[in-house]
């Protein structure tokens, strides 16, 4: 009997130690759903720190598993192994009482905790910000941002905004806030320059119906009838595309990094059927995965497509108001920055019309042309 025991608890520390040695195998092979099936299947095992930082660092070179394979593996040892783990409770009440704040409205009090939560995590990390915290720190970066804008302090806001970089999860969600700060801020290029990031072609070539109104009133003030008509008529395209079907759920799913990495997930395993290594996960396995991702994309999507057909549907009517030129609500703008400005501002400057995007230059997009009102 004891050498039985003896038998499986062996067995058992070898699964567990070949975890790591699978997945390196299945990140040789570009078997991205083998990968993601696997980590699922050995989600609560219990590994030790240096195991949980060599899968991290897998992960981290391999985010089409799916970003949210890769935010719950952060979540697993956000604090552990760091030097906040012995503050770990006391973070975490932190950030409570920070959301418990904002949640009532109280979003000064909200904004200084989280403030004060975020200069604890980078000084005790030596002044730099570890893997395993980044998508935590950057989480709180983004409340930060987020109580400025309700405070009205919109230019604080978006300073806060660009310190968060394209590899945050909710990038574009950033790109949609930063967006209506500027614009309440009245910095109407930086607005379109976040307009035009959230339209790359690193996602979705339409936008969320709150952007296609926020680009209208801006180049309706900008006296930029040619672009206003684009606009609109990209609208109404769009609308068709939703109300054809040829806009689909695989294509709604670039709009956001989370969405996007399953979508890629699910075409890129189509692609790559022969380089699979079904010795480690089996074809029922990687099946039922695919199955999952497809349910809860199309769902998402169904529940997302009423509201975005419903908002068009508004914006097109608040369009026919801005573009009528008898209308007087929108003061005009003759003027907007030298670029010279806004490059020592650190913002990158490129001409619209480029094709080449780079996901590192998400957020860095700024409008440089020139008002037409005279």
């Amino acid at each position: 009997m004891k050498k039985w025991l003896l038998i499986i608890l062996l067995f058992c520390i070898t699964a567990e130690a070949n975890l790591v040695s699978q997945l390196r195998d299945l990140e040789a092979a570009g078997d991205d759903m083998g990968m993601r099936v696997l980590i699922r299947k050995n989600f609560k095992k219990k590994l030790n720190i240096s195991e949980w930082s060599q899968i991290r660092g897998i992960l981290s070179r391999r985010p089409n598993v799916g970003f949210d394979v890769v935010r719950a593996w952060d979540s697993q040892l956000t604090l552990k192994g760091t030097p906040l783990e012995k503050d770990a409770l006391k973070v975490y009440k932190a950030l409570e009482r920070a959301d418990n704040l904002a949640l009532n409205e109280q979003f000064e009090e909200a904004f200084t905790v989280y403030q004060q939560v975020a200069a604890y995590i980078k000084k005790s990390n030596g002044g730099r910000i570890t893997r395993s915290l980044n998508q935590l720190y950057l989480n709180v970066l983004h409340q930060m941002g987020r109580t400025l804008y309700a405070t009205k302090r919109f230019n604080d806001a978006l300073e806060v905004y660009s310190w968060i970089p394209p590899v945050y999860a909710q990038t574009r969600q950033i790109m949609f806030e930063k967006m209506w700060a500027a614009f309440r801020g009245g910095k109407y290029d930086i607005a379109l320059g976040a307009i035009a990031s959230q339209q790359s072609e690193f996602f979705s070539r339409y936008l969320d119906p709150e952007s296609y109104l926020i680009k209208i009133y801006i180049l309706k003030r900008l006296c930029r009838e040619k672009e206003l008509k684009a606009t609109v008529d990209a609208i109404r395209f769009y609308m068709k595309e939703l109300k054809t079907g040829t806009f689909t759920y695989i294509d709604w799913a670039r709009g956001d990094l989370t969405r996007m990495s399953l979508a890629k997930l699910l075409v890129d395993d189509e692609k790559n059927i022969n380089k699979v290594r079904i010795d480690l996960v089996n074809f029922s396995e990687r099946t039922e995965e695919k199955k999952k991702i497809q349910a809860y994309l199309q769902k998402k999507f169904l529940e997302e497509k009423t509201r975005i057909e419903l908002q068009l549907e508004k914006v097109l009517g608040y369009s026919a108001i801005a573009v009528t030129q008898e209308q007087k609500l929108l003061s005009q703008v003759k003027s907007l920055p030298e670029s010279s400005v806004l490059e020592a501002q650190g913002y990158e400057l490129w001409p619209a019309s480029t094709g080449e995007e780079w996901t590192d230059e998400i957020g860095s997009h700024v409008f440089i042309g020139e008002s037409q009102c005279h």
